[in-house]
């Protein structure tokens, strides 16, 4: 079923209406697993997140306060980079490090997962199953998928492993399709947007698939992906995990799934989150990496290899928070001597 798109501006109206509409059911957003141990790092700013309910079908809705800065005077020196627009922010200070177009409106891709991410861990137990139908699959031959068949039965975290991991469409469609109807979910992405003050951004499919009402920017990316990040651990394990075994069940078969964010290879302090890839928005990917106690989050939009160049960027914004390079420098071309006559 089509989703309806609305504007952030429009929706932003439409949540603070809902704000003050009594008697609106509440699904109580279900306690989270706790996560896997991780590596101590300074805690993020504070950031406030109540859920709201109401006109959106009654599915939750996390407001929150994340936000980024630029500096008087940006750093200069970044490594060449081949992207229609992008950023690169401390996640801790929310200091901008470097941008391009940062607000310019671009297709996603399947950066939306992070998006959808948010929606499913904000309504639904990870330990809740699902029972998927044919109506959630049917994906194209071109399109990534977990390789889900109707009739098994999945848990969300599940689900959450195979979108993010091998980038599934056809787990990211289930996840809506299979729990609430895709149209209330993809209105309550939108919501969630609104709800975060963003307003470069609009969605009509959880996958990412190209369609002229889905968009974002490099900003927008940058906070549900931070904001993502440091409200659920499940989605940080997941996201870090280069490949994983699922166990086959009575309900489905055994998946292995490997992760497609070639970042964690190419940079050694990498912690995921999300590339994307379609014949509209190019290659992009969602980078981040932590060293030394700081957290650096990358953004590229329609990228020429953008795990590479991610890697140079952050190991360049490390450097702006006074830590060695972890890469070798960039090979210098020699010049190519005239031939003698």
């Amino acid at each position: 079923m089509a989703a309806l798109p609305l504007r952030a501006a429009q929706l932003l109206m439409a949540v603070a209406a809902a704000t003050a509409t009594a008697g609106s059911a509440l699904m109580v957003a279900p306690a989270r697993p706790a996560a896997a141990p991780r590596a101590a790092v300074p805690a993020a700013p504070a950031t406030t997140a109540t859920p709201t309910a109401g006109p959106w079908f009654d599915m939750n809705v996390a407001t929150g306060s994340v936000s980024f800065w630029e500096p008087a005077t940006m750093p200069v020196g970044a490594p060449p980079i081949k992207a229609a627009a992008g950023i690169l922010v401390d996640m801790d200070s929310g200091e901008i490090l470097w941008q391009r177009d940062p607000h310019l409106e671009l297709g996603p891709a399947s950066l939306t997962k992070v998006l959808t991410s948010l929606v499913a861990l904000e309504n639904f137990s990870p330990r809740e199953e699902v029972f998927i139908t044919p109506a959630a699959l049917g994906q194209a031959a071109d399109d990534t998928v977990m390789g889900l068949q109707a009739g098994e039965t999945l848990t969300v975290q599940e689900l959450l492993d195979g979108m993010l991991l091998p980038s599934g469409d056809d787990a990211a469609s289930a996840i809506a399709v299979d729990t609430v109807g895709e149209f209330r979910f993809v209105s309550a992405m939108n919501a969630q947007v609104a709800a975060l003050g963003l307003q470069d951004s609009s969605f009509s499919n959880t996958s990412g698939l190209d369609d002229p009402e889905l968009y974002s920017s490099a900003y927008d990316l940058a906070v549900i992906a931070t904001f993502t990040y440091d409200r659920y651990p499940l989605f940080d394990q997941i996201v870090d995990t280069p490949s994983m075994e699922l166990p086959a069940t009575s309900g489905h078969p055994a998946f292995h799934l490997d992760n497609l964010d070639e970042l964690l290879l190419d940079y050694p302090a990498a912690v995921g989150i999300k590339p994307g890839w379609t014949g509209n928005a190019g290659a992009c990917l969602i980078g981040m990496a932590v060293r030394g106690g700081h957290r650096l989050l990358a953004v590229l939009l329609n990228a020429d290899y953008p795990a590479r160049l991610e890697a140079r960027l952050l190991d360049w914004g490390f450097e702006q928070e006074g830590l060695p390079p972890l890469l070798p420098p960039t090979p210098t071309p020699s010049p190519t001597a005239a031939p003698r006559r």
